[in-house]
């Protein structure tokens, strides 16, 4: 899938993080969404990728330290990562800005953290319908799943991706305000 399309599945991501959220910690959830967009994106941008001319095919190729679609697409981790967002105990201290108003830290970081993991998440579960899959047993493998149903950059990506985002927001309508408008 293509940057766009993963930062709209991020974008609802976000959004299902915050609907899950909003009963804890009220409007304080809505910091998934943004974090959720992010890390829609986040399993390409964290293999620290860079493009380079090559002499050989006379054009700009991708380079990446962690090469594509290995350590950074592997679910495992991923899940690992959700698991510690949800039941790891963040205590950070409250920030008191007059006598008034409190800012509850902890929640606000557990929802960004809540957002990005989701985020990246949906961007595996974006990138199994594409050829090349995802990595399963280990993160090395040259064996991936992936269903085959389009290809990178394929032009229906952001309709599925705004879909996606349409409907998590919905979700997230119906848990804010259950009783309608």
């Amino acid at each position: 899938m293509g940057r766009t399309g993963h930062h709209l599945t991020g974008l609802a991501a976000g959004l299902l993080a915050a609907a899950a959220g909003w009963h804890a910690l009220g409007p304080v959830s809505l910091t998934a969404v943004p974090f959720g967009w992010s890390g829609g994106s986040s399993p390409d941008w964290l293999e620290i990728a860079h493009a380079e001319f090559s002499a050989s095919r006379q054009k700009w190729i991708r380079v990446s330290v962690i090469p594509h679609r290995t350590i950074t697409h592997w679910w495992p981790l991923w899940l690992a990562a959700a698991a510690l967002v949800a039941i790891w105990p963040v205590h950070v201290p409250a920030i008191h800005l007059f006598a008034a108003r409190t800012i509850e830290v902890s929640g606000i970081l557990r929802m960004a953290l809540a957002g990005f993991v989701a985020g990246g998440i949906m961007h595996l579960l974006m990138d199994v319908p594409n050829p090349t899959g995802i990595p399963i047993l280990t993160p090395l493998a040259r064996s991936r799943f992936g269903f085959g149903w389009w290809r990178s950059g394929n032009a229906l990506e952001p309709l599925a991706g705004m879909t996606m985002a349409a409907l998590a927001g919905a979700v997230l309508w119906a848990v804010v305000n259950p009783h309608g408008w």
